[in-house]
């Protein structure tokens, strides 16, 4: 007779768990097993209360959670293999209160009978939490919460990084070194502020960046802390002091954003500005103060990176003259911020170099002729309205752009092909149809990397309608009996024909292009 097989829908659940957990302990190094192996079960709970539970009552949910668990825990309860006693160590100490009884009863039967076990596995989900530590960047970009683990035989320390320029989100979760070694490689790097907070504290804004990550539609976490986020949840929820939620951020009113603005053009920081000074500040105060996190006057490169090629050519429709005022006011403010907040000299300095690396971004954004009736007049993209990029995705049907590859570029060269490539992309797929972006892309790349000093023969927005041009002309897009005429297409890109033919035969002749 055969034997009979388990065929319980929790086997074939439990065969994928525990073939996750081995995958993940043989990728790690030993000492790290028993953390691997709690994150690696953490993880596998999580997704199965987001995937398996269905739809419905608590009460509904919670009835098929504990069944799920209660059949789990039979049938690693009646295997004898070493992996399986891993698995059934790992569940019963990291599973919550609806499989937890039933788990830790199977695992004590077993643990009663099982031999040859190595010393790690009683120590997974074991550790006790000591101390904590806050460490922040001077720039305010954002900050670490280092929770220090005792054991024995591998003290650690669970990181959380929080994103302040993503709006506070947790980023990034890991496990590092003892809590000396990580404050002193903090010290050893400088341009930090390191300070110890009750554990319940550094919970409190943990939890709070994990909810502005739930919150988030797309969140930009890094693989680890897809790995570790389940672990640090668990770890967080049993400790014995209830968390301390961070105090509310401070909200700047309108007003008291007119009274910053004020103050700075009467510092002698904003001499000879143009008279777009008080517009460029007020944005600059807005985009920090309702995108960021760490007030106005935080002084940050990766700021000056966000306001100038992300979020201003995004949110503003301007021509050339109007964007030319904005580096010389962004780093202006600055200046001024940084004596504000006595910010070192070397990071004011960081920040202001960030605004010549940068302005292409906007240089790319500048529209050919003027908003309004005259030049330097711009209009503003409300958070009520699509951004330039979204309007254009959704016009063309495109999906995103693919991300330029930064490798071997200079920080110029690497700024110019971000803004650049995926403009090209966007205006071609616009312009001509979904077909015909991917080679746009593909010719500003080569422009970047194969000749970068072409693009000071043009203005930087003129080469994506360039590329354009050439595209639709190769294809014979243009001409009588096709859709566009010369007119009508440089009608459609902002530009003049004899100004597209001149940059597109620059193209043509430099990357040896067909035409």
């Amino acid at each position: 007779m055969g034997t009979d097989l388990d065929t319980t829908p929790s086997v074939a659940v439990l065969d994928t768990l525990q073939e996750t957990l081995l995958l993940d302990l043989a990728a790690a190094p030993p000492a790290l097993h028993p953390v691997i192996a709690e994150a690696s079960v953490a993880r596998s709970a999580a997704l199965l209360a987001d995937q398996l539970w269905p739809a419905g009552q608590p009460d509904e949910i919670g009835e098929v959670e504990r069944f799920f668990w209660a059949d789990a825990a039979r049938v690693l309860g009646e295997r004898r293999d070493l992996d399986s006693f891993v698995l059934l160590t790992s569940l019963a100490r990291t599973v919550g209160p609806a499989g937890r009884l039933p788990l830790q009863r199977a695992h004590l039967s077993r643990g009663r009978t099982q031999y040859g076990m190595p010393d790690w596995i009683s120590r997974i989900a074991g550790f006790r939490l000591t101390s904590a530590i806050v460490s922040e960047d001077v720039t305010g970009d954002g900050l670490s919460v280092v929770l220090d683990y005792d054991d024995d035989q591998h003290p650690h320390t669970v990181v959380v990084f929080v994103d302040n320029n993503q709006g506070a989100i947790a980023k990034d979760v890991f496990v590092g070194p003892p809590v000396d070694r990580v404050v002193e490689a903090y010290q050893r790097g400088g341009r930090v502020t390191v300070r110890t907070v009750r554990p319940a504290t550094a919970a409190g804004i943990i939890l709070q960046a994990l909810g502005e990550t739930h919150d988030h539609d797309d969140p930009p976490v890094t693989e680890d802390f897809e790995f570790f986020s389940g672990l640090l949840v668990n770890r967080l929820t049993q400790l014995p002091e209830r968390p301390i939620r961070p105090p509310v951020r401070p909200q700047l009113s309108g007003r008291q954003r007119d009274q910053l603005v004020t103050e700075f053009l009467e510092s002698g920081y904003a001499s000879g500005l143009s008279d777009d000074a008080a517009d460029i500040a007020r944005l600059w105060i807005d985009h920090a103060v309702d995108r960021t996190v760490g007030g106005p006057l935080r002084v940050s490169a990766v700021l000056v990176e966000l306001f100038l090629s992300y979020w201003l050519p995004r949110k503003v429709l301007a021509d050339s003259t109007y964007f030319a005022a904005v580096p010389p006011v962004v780093k202006a403010w600055l200046q001024f911020a940084g004596e504000r907040t006595a910010l070192d000299l070397d990071a004011i300095e960081e920040a202001v170099d960030a605004v010549d690396v940068w302005t292409p971004a906007l240089e790319a954004a500048a529209l050919a002729d003027p908003i309004g009736a005259r030049t330097g007049e711009r209009v503003f993209l409300d958070d009520t309205s699509d951004d330039l990029e979204d309007a254009y995705r959704t016009l063309a049907g495109l999906g995103a752009p693919p991300r330029p590859d930064l490798r071997g570029l200079d920080k110029a060269q690497a700024a110019t092909l971000t803004v650049l490539a995926p403009h090209a992309w966007l205006l071609a797929g616009e312009t001509l149809g979904t077909d015909y972006a991917a080679e746009a892309y593909e010719i500003a790349d080569r422009l970047v990397r194969d000749a970068p000093d072409l693009l000071t023969k043009a203005r930087l927005s003129t080469w994506p309608r360039a590329i354009v041009w050439l595209l639709a002309h190769r294809h014979r897009l243009v001409g009588p009996g096709e859709p566009l005429t010369p007119l009508s297409l440089a009608a459609e890109l902002s530009s003049s024909p004899p100004t597209l033919r001149k940059t597109a035969k620059l193209l043509t002749d430099t990357l040896i292009l067909p035409r």
